[in-house]
């Protein structure tokens, strides 16, 4: 019986899931990063912490230059990857520090798997900043704009930290995460987002009141 029971769930497609269980969030977590344009990078730096979209617009303008239209969308969502891998192996760091019952590979698993709602929320923001561009051309006044600017990221952002804190607890749980240690791991994902809000995650209405101006001008030249 045992094994058959090897046979079964042991196979070299265990290995692969194990790195794409890293990989798909890790990507997730980034890809909205990198896809800001010429039009939006400005909302994205205030909408997003501004050094992630510039680590980003570097890769894409300077180490991943290419003429070719669909190449180029696809280095700009593998440049924001490539950044949200970095982070992520970062806070794996301080994951592992509170685990240490487990390989730093398997902490960052367990990083990357929790950061999912994050991640979400990520593409979230970044498709409501192409939607305010997309409504830059329809006659709302700035007024309108900078209150949907402003109110639209500030509800998703809070919904997903609650999911993020959720995914940590019943991931913790699941992953064999006991004791004290389940809080201690809700704590880094504390940190992590205070950090995150601190580096400039949301939009203030003055940020707002700032920028779009500027996009509405860029938007009447094109």
């Amino acid at each position: 019986m045992a094994e058959i029971l090897e046979e079964r769930y042991i196979t070299p497609l265990a290995k692969w899931a194990r790195l794409l269980e890293i990989f798909i969030p890790g990507y997730m977590f980034g890809k909205a990063w990198g896809i800001a344009n010429a039009q939006t990078v400005d909302l994205y730096r205030v909408i997003f912490p501004p050094f992630l979209i510039n680590m980003a617009e570097y890769m894409k303008h300077s180490l991943m230059v290419t003429d070719n239209a669909a190449l180029q969308r696809l280095l700009a969502t593998c440049s924001g990857a490539l950044v949200g891998f970095a982070v992520i192996f970062a806070l794996g760091v301080f994951m592992h520090l509170v685990l240490r019952d487990r390989k730093y590979i398997d902490s960052v698993r367990f990083t990357a798997i929790t950061l999912i709602p994050l991640a979400v929320m990520n593409g979230t923001l970044s498709h409501l900043t192409n939607t305010i561009l997309e409504s830059l051309g329809g006659g709302e006044t700035i007024e309108a704009l900078t209150k949907s600017a402003v109110d639209g990221p500030s509800g998703q952002i809070k919904m997903f930290c609650v999911f993020y804190m959720l995914a940590i607890w019943f991931f913790g749980k699941r992953a064999g995460v006991i004791g004290r240690k389940r809080y201690y791991v809700l704590l880094v994902g504390v940190g992590f987002l205070a950090v995150y809000f601190a580096c400039g995650l949301g939009i203030t209405p003055m940020e707002a009141a700032d920028v779009l101006p500027k996009m509405m001008a860029a938007h009447g030249q094109h």
